[in-house]
């Protein structure tokens, strides 16, 4: 452990796994090695699965991060990356903008430092969408592998959008242009994928190459549990190394199995035997976290199961996370969280991304009130 105060955890609780956290991320392979065959093969391919699965964890610490690597080799063996990988989540704003942008500052961190030829790239144009990508990939002579991430917050931003110079027109004519280097994911929540519709028309085989990506099986989760112990080990080498009783690792296994947490007051009606067992992705990761801080604050190198006992188990971890996070601010600050919630969400479930000025107005509170709650 470190002498630094408390370490850091090798587990992510609520917050998705990014490109640095790849050395702690597991349970995914199999999932990542599809998603990147199939990105690489195929013009279009749709990934979608329930909200909370993990589909931007196994993306971005998974795909982008095994794909980059790849490239880096490829760079050292032959001299030519042959692919560049961008990932793509912020849908606020201009959205083809924001592809351009996040492809060119990509090039520039990612690629430019082993690959010259990325420095002399012209900046991106908004109105020139495939010539520009048709530029780029010839100037690098390589393929550019397009991740959308969280498209279904597209979807709700621009509903309306159309048009020559947007999203809605160039990316399906992207998909259609057959000399195009330049191959798309998407990656969507399964209650929007109906909201896919709007391209059908423009896109005839939208929807033929698609993968769905489930909770973790029980091998994978036990993986996601023990293995980022033994990376965290090898990483850091502290002088007492950690580890988890089996006993524990067992029990949290039994107790976030997908319809065994409920926090909401829905009915608690399943069916026996409806396939194999599976394991709630968030919930895990949130008991994790909280049995790490306990026996990190504790002093001790040992996750036990006596801990889960004494908090209640799995269910009461995840029911009282939000009120134990409350419970660090001010009243005041509190008054701030409970003027806001209602805006980060539709009624349907939907999250909603404002900027702090924009969310201060909505709410009639100051950015100074709010900057702190938010952090």
């Amino acid at each position: 452990m470190s002498d630094q105060g408390a370490p850091f955890s090798p587990y992510k609780g609520l917050i998705p796994y990014s490109e640095d956290d790849a050395s702690f991320f597991f349970g995914r392979q199999r999932e990542r090695d599809m998603i990147e065959a199939n990105l690489i093969a195929a013009r279009l391919t749709l990934l979608y699965g329930a909200s909370g699965v993990g589909k931007s964890s196994v993306l971005r610490a998974g795909v982008v991060h095994h794909l980059r690597q790849l490239a880096i080799e490829n760079q050292a063996n032959s001299g030519n990356p042959e692919f560049v990988v961008v990932f793509v989540s912020a849908w606020r704003d201009d959205p083809l903008a924001a592809v351009l942008n996040s492809i060119y500052d990509t090039l520039q961190t990612h690629v430019a430092p082993i690959y010259p030829p990325a420095t002399a790239l012209p900046s991106p144009a908004v109105g020139t969408f495939i010539p520009t990508l048709q530029a780029w990939t010839a100037a690098l002579d390589c393929d550019l592998l397009l991740i959308f991430d969280q498209f279904e917050e597209y979807l709700l931003y621009h509903a309306s959008e159309d048009g020559l110079g947007t999203l809605a027109m160039e990316f399906p004519r992207a998909v259609n242009q057959p000399d195009l280097r330049v191959n798309f994911l998407i990656s969507i929540r399964e209650d929007a994928l109906a909201r896919l519709d709007r391209f059908k028309g423009r896109i005839p085989r939208l929807f033929e190459n698609y993968l769905r990506i489930q909770h973790l099986d029980e091998a994978a989760a036990r993986e996601a549990i023990e293995q980022p112990l033994v990376a965290y080990n090898r990483a850091l080498a502290p002088a007492q190394p950690l580890s988890i009783e089996p006993a524990l690792v067992n029990e949290v296994l039994a107790q976030v199995q997908t319809n065994q947490v409920f926090v909401g007051e829905s009915g608690r009606g399943t069916v026996a035997g409806g396939g194999p067992v599976r394991v709630e992705t968030p919930f895990l990761q949130l008991v994790m976290s909280r049995l790490w801080a306990e026996e990190m604050q504790a002093g001790r190198s040992v996750l036990r199961l006596q801990t889960l006992q004494r908090l209640g188990g799995a269910e009461r971890i995840v029911r009282t996370h939000l009120d134990t996070v409350i419970s660090t601010l001010t009243p005041a600050e509190q008054e701030s969280a409970a003027r806001i919630f209602h805006l980060l969400v539709t009624p349907s479930g939907t999250k909603i991304a404002h900027s702090v000025p924009d969310l201060a107005e909505y709410s009639e509170l100051t950015p100074a009130q709010l900057e702190p709650v938010l952090e």
